[in-house]
């Protein structure tokens, strides 16, 4: 009786110090991760990038008592006023609208205050006063949005600020900058602004304005035979903005039609030498590779997978785990046309997904097995298939489907039984690759997307269709492509211009 009173005690201990303590708990309590809430600066800004407005009387309000501030000289109490928040964007609305030289220096210098220790919020507030210093035409800030832009990195806040720095009138001017650290600034920020209006996230018509064309086709005419992968970046997406110009035409406003299309016209004549370079850029990036810093080699190898370039030589054994840029190095082994290539990375994928902590590299070289059609590539993938990590799930499902199988019955049957996953996303790629195999169900559920009622899903559908390569849907994208709705019309001329360049290349 007493034995049993202690362990009781025990385990009632055992359980209070479990629930008391959240790291020790999770074994015996697990606890659902709660999704993090958006901050409100966020929903703000997207509502103004959605074409929101801002309260036109506090506006004004805030616009007339900065002015008096301004006019006795108070410029400090201006700047003390200026802080975190929702108030912010109304302020420095403010300050652009008085346009004067004072609350020109004002805004330039909120770009280097730290108002916030939060990345997305941080970010919203550059592209607050980058806008309202690009109204206000102060060149002098050009180098600070740049610099903001690349803190900003790849989120949708640096898209836009790259935009942003675009659109500044000297913003070509800084293509040939002296200084190399500022012409590569510009040079990310004018692929990135050209990238979000591929995709969507800004708006191409004020692009078009600022002559983001013209400064793409004399880049091209100017443009070196070196290996620098940023200008081999900008050079890909100027035949990428090309190819696209006549599909923006339709839905941009009528003012500026014209000019898209003088620079459609710009770019078709700078079209053959870009060709041409691009078509020397593999070897010069592969030759340059080894003596190349790392940030460079990075970079190098996003390009050579953009062009689809063969990196064997690179790596006569397996990229270095340690090097920063392994997973673009494995990414780009995909277009590698040694036979070798296939079961030696099929071979890595096997060993890493034998170890947890290596789960994320291994769902890295299983999706780069997709380019290499080989028995041994396709074992693996069927095995990882059915594992218990969705992401190598995901990884596995995702890489099948993209040649006829080797054992066409057990990957048929792996990919229906995926097709039931609790995880979403292995579902969808089960579905995407049934459809690549040419099953009609499958492939019917990808393209009644394309006819949804709801926008988001029609563009989503379109996307799907370019990611994963189903050129069976071909014929739906160009009807799809005619919407008279702009968003649809838009995303399914894209998926089409995806689709030409992943099965044709750059060649016309």
């Amino acid at each position: 009786m007493i034995y049993g009173a202690f362990i009781l005690v025990v385990a009632c201990g055992l359980f209070w110090l479990a629930y008391r303590h959240p790291r020790p708990r999770r074994w015996l309590l697990p606890t659902r991760a709660m999704p993090r809430a958006v901050a409100a600066v966020d929903r703000q800004h997207r509502h103004l990038q959605a074409g929101g407005l801002l309260g036109e009387s506090t506006c004004e309000r805030t616009k007339a008592h900065f002015r008096e501030l301004l006019d006795a000289g108070r410029a400090d109490l201006v700047e003390r006023e200026l802080h975190a928040g929702l108030d912010f964007a109304v302020q420095v609305r403010a300050l652009t609208d008085l346009g004067t030289p004072a609350a020109a220096r004002l805004l330039e210098r909120q770009l280097t205050r730290v108002l916030t220790t939060d990345p997305v919020e941080r970010a919203w507030y550059w592209v607050d006063v980058a806008s309202g210093l690009r109204r206000l035409n102060f060149a002098e800030a050009l180098p600070a949005v740049l610099h903001c832009a690349e803190v900003a990195g790849d989120s949708p806040q640096g898209a836009v600020l790259a935009a942003e720095a675009v659109c500044f009138a000297n913003f070509s001017t800084l293509l040939r900058h002296p200084s190399r650290t500022l012409s590569r600034r510009a040079l990310r920020a004018l692929v990135a602004a050209a990238r979000a209006a591929r995709t969507g996230t800004v708006d191409a018509a004020p692009l078009i304005r600022a002559g983001l064309g013209d400064t793409l086709a004399e880049l091209t005419s100017r443009a070196d035979l070196c290996a620098d992968p940023w200008l081999t970046s900008a050079l890909i997406e100027a035949e990428r903005h090309f190819r696209r110009l006549g599909h923006w035409a339709r839905f941009v406003p009528p003012d500026v039609r014209a000019l898209a299309a003088r620079q459609e016209v710009r770019l078709g004549a700078t079209a053959d030498h870009r060709l041409n370079w691009l078509g020397g850029a593999p070897g010069r990036l592969l030759a340059r590779f080894p003596v190349a810093g790392a940030d460079e080699q990075g970079a190098a190898l996003r390009c050579l997978f953009d062009l689809r370039a063969d990196v064997t030589k690179l790596f006569p054994y397996l990229p270095d785990r340690r090097e920063p840029w392994w997973t673009d190095a494995v990414r780009a082994l995909q277009w590698a046309r040694s036979s070798v290539v296939g079961p030696v990375l099929a071979g890595q994928a096997a060993r890493f997904a034998r170890k947890t902590r290596h789960h994320g590299r291994a769902a890295v070289v299983l999706a780069t097995l997709r380019g290499h059609a080989c028995y041994e590539v396709e074992r693996v993938l069927v095995r990882n298939a059915t594992a218990t990590n969705p992401a190598l799930r995901h990884a596995a499902i995702g890489s099948l489907g993209w040649w006829p199988p080797f054992d066409a019955n057990h990957v048929v049957r792996t990919l229906r039984v995926a097709r039931t996953d609790s995880d979403t996303e292995t579902r969808s790629a089960a579905v995407s690759a049934l459809a690549r195999l040419g099953e009609r169900s499958a492939l019917a559920e990808v393209t009644a997307g394309l006819s949804s009622e709801e926008p988001a899903i029609r563009q989503g559908a379109a996307g799907r269709i370019a990611t994963e390569e189903l050129s069976w849907a071909w014929p739906d994208l160009e009807t799809a492509a005619e919407s008279t709705d702009p968003d649809t019309a838009l995303a399914a001329a894209e998926a089409l211009e995806c689709l030409r360049e992943r099965l044709f290349g750059f060649a016309r």
